[in-house]
């Protein structure tokens, strides 16, 4: 669930904002008075606000274009290097 979407505030929304938008969102009932009332406890608590502003508002796309999802050299297990730095035990 998107706060920003069901409150209708954007990233830089100050505290009175949203608790404006949150009384708007419920007497307009597009969503639950548990979602709204769940958005904007989400962006009232500032780690909460940071981590759905990562999610939403960051743009990827430059980092996607340079990763290549498809990976055509696929390793096999057996052609993987043993790690030796646990065998000081044995």
């Amino acid at each position: 669930m998107n706060p920003y979407k069901v409150l209708n505030v954007d990233c830089r929304a100050a505290k009175r904002e949203i608790i404006q938008a949150a009384a708007l969102a419920l007497r307009e009932r597009k969503f639950s008075g548990r979602n709204v009332a769940l958005a904007q406890k989400q962006l009232l608590n500032p780690i909460s606000r940071a981590t759905h502003e990562f999610l939403h508002f960051i743009d990827v796309k430059p980092l996607l274009d340079k990763v290549d999802l498809c990976q055509q050299n696929e390793q096999r297990v057996a052609d993987l290097n043993r790690l030796s730095v646990f065998d000081e035990g044995l």
